[in-house]
């Protein structure tokens, strides 16, 4: 790509271009994660220089960089495949050195990422998941077209990560996801409880999708199929139910005791294109967890994310967001106070 002029609101320019990963950018990247995060990135992996070249080379998480006219590396975004469980493609490590902010350069550096997506095969959709102790990111992702479709809770210990923004009262940090369709459209039928159909027909819609939504409860049958991992040092177990059977709540119930640190939270990925899905939210509601939203058209199967909070409170007034999830947050909390 040619070099582009950017100037900042002081009248200061600086002259970058946008450009794929070398090898030898590896350490240009890791001074970008510790320019921004410290020693504390909750991604332990990216201050590991051959992790970093083998990822880009084996395609998994592929870095492109803003690079000024002089060769400095002052920015990166990742795309991130996790195929072939997730046929989304990720939009991953927004990072640009302090001094080089408010030049307006992410928007012609987004659009360069987008660009070489659109290239790619078989993408299901963009998928971003986003911090909510600012806002520049989801603004960002809403110029080129994704929307909002979900919370995802308590995933950071806060005083575990480092960051160059002010903090929120919130024990643990909480991420939001955004989408934009690519190439799959008809998701099929999806099941859902009577309170879910308006904000599903809110999200599916704003996505453009194809979809029907059956709102029948039916009995679970036969054995769950469940997927988990704890993350220890940010107290963090995800949770993903591929099929809900009648063990279901045993199985969870296990699940919760193995994990029971002060700041445990639970949060779970919950199949809707399984028949069983209506039953098995009403059953975790019971268990303490509340709907957060969905993660539409990235894997074979709809997904609906819940969460169990634990001992954590959160306070979804204080997070940063575009007003584009404002709707979505007050369904959320007056949908937990039902609870």
């Amino acid at each position: 790509m040619k070099f582009i002029t950017l100037t900042n609101e002081e009248g200061k320019t600086i002259t970058v271009r946008f450009r794929s990963f070398r090898s030898t950018d590896a350490e240009s990247v890791i001074n970008l994660v510790r320019d921004e995060y410290g020693e504390k990135y909750h991604k332990r992996k990216m201050y590991d220089k051959n992790y970093i070249i083998n990822a880009d080379e084996e395609g998994s998480l592929k870095f492109y960089l803003a690079e000024l006219i002089d060769g400095k590396i002052i920015g990166m975004i990742g795309i991130q495949r996790n195929l072939p469980k997730d046929q989304s493609c990720s939009i991953v490590s927004i990072i640009t050195l302090k001094e080089y902010r408010k030049y307006g350069m992410f928007w012609h550096f987004a659009r360069y990422i987008y660009s070489k997506i659109r290239k790619m095969q078989n993408v299901s959709a963009i998928y971003c998941r986003m911090v909510t102790y600012h806002d520049m990111t989801q603004k960002l992702m809403e110029r080129l077209g994704l929307k909002v479709c979900a919370f995802v809770p308590n995933l950071i210990i806060a005083d575990k990560f480092q960051h160059s923004y002010q903090r929120d009262e919130n024990l643990k940090n909480t991420l939001v996801i955004m989408e934009r369709k690519m190439q799959k459209s008809d998701v099929g039928m999806i099941y859902l409880s009577d309170e879910q159909v308006d904000i599903a027909n809110k999200i599916y819609t704003s996505l453009k999708l194809k979809y029907e939504i059956n709102t029948e409860e039916v009995e679970l049958i036969g054995e769950s199929e469940i997927e988990f991992a704890n993350d220890d040092n940010q107290e963090t177990c995800t949770i993903e139910i591929h099929k809900s059977g009648v063990d279901l709540v045993t199985k969870i119930k296990e699940i919760h005791s193995q994990f029971t640190g002060k700041y445990q939270t639970f949060n779970i990925f919950l199949n809707i294109s399984d028949p069983g899905a209506i039953k098995s939210y009403n059953e975790l509601k019971k268990l303490g967890y509340f709907f957060t939203g969905f993660k539409p058209i990235c894997e074979q199967n709809e997904i609906m994310i819940m969460h169990n909070a634990g001992n954590v409170k959160i306070n979804f007034d204080t997070l940063k967001l575009i007003d584009s999830f404002v709707e979505l947050k007050n369904y959320i909390k007056e949908s937990r106070n039902k609870n």
